[in-house]
């Protein structure tokens, strides 16, 4: 298994910090090959490709690194987990995945399956994702979802075509194709619809916007209508 020395690495998906943080120098990169093609100054890693420090665990089946572009490609299997200091962590999978160090961007992409995301706060609640594409923005700290974009708790279910993660508010917007969320708690269930809908990740409130509709149940069974935010 080869072992070779590189300067940054790697993906910083969901809830990114500052880079300076984030990538570390003199990580290894170990593969069951690997090539240096001297000729398109590019090294190539194939085989139970994997990177760990203390922030980022990353495996992939096949990884080019381009040095003139500092361009990422990943492909099979691609799996990227990321630890916070909070305890907090991003765990992300999907079928290729493409990382831009200079612009700090990554674009994430699914094969037969979706991209999957899970996050599991300091509190150990969970939070699981799946999109057919995202778009990491580590910078500006945004992250966006397109196709099929889902969002799941243990008590709660949004649906949408678009969504926009923003980090400095911990926020999903979610948007296009009528977002809808459905969900229960102990004294009432509902399934509310409206142009955007805002979730918030940690305190798990939700705010809709524009053409709300749909109802929310008491728990003795009398329905009432959709207020404009609910708190599941």
């Amino acid at each position: 298994m080869n072992k070779i020395l590189i300067l940054v690495l790697l993906l910083s998906p969901v809830l990114p910090l500052r880079a300076a943080e984030d990538f570390l120098m003199g990580s290894v990169v170990k593969s069951d090959k690997w090539k240096m093609d001297r000729t398109n100054d590019r090294e190539i890693f194939d085989g139970n490709v994997s990177f760990h420090n203390p922030r980022y665990t990353l495996k992939a089946d096949y990884a080019l690194y381009n040095r003139p572009t500092q361009t990422w490609n990943m492909k099979g299997s691609v799996y990227m987990l990321r630890r916070f200091d909070d305890r907090s962590l991003v765990e992300m999978n999907c079928d290729k995945a493409v990382y831009y160090e200079t612009l700090e961007e990554a674009i994430l992409e699914r094969g037969s399956l979706p991209v999957r995301m899970k996050y599991t706060g300091p509190d150990g609640r969970v939070l699981k994702g799946l999109a057919d594409r995202s778009f990491a923005e580590n910078k500006k700290g945004l992250m966006r979802f397109e196709g099929a974009f889902s969002l799941s708790t243990d008590n709660l279910d949004l649906y949408s075509r678009k969504g926009l993660y923003n980090n400095v508010d911990g926020t999903f917007l979610m948007s296009e194709s009528t977002p809808m969320a459905v969900g229960n708690r102990e004294a009432y269930d509902f399934a509310i619809s409206s142009e955007k809908i805002k979730f918030f990740k940690d305190s798990r409130d939700i705010k809709f916007y524009n053409r709300v509709t749909g109802w929310v149940k008491d728990i003795d069974g009398k329905a009432r209508p959709a207020p404009q935010r609910t708190k599941p």
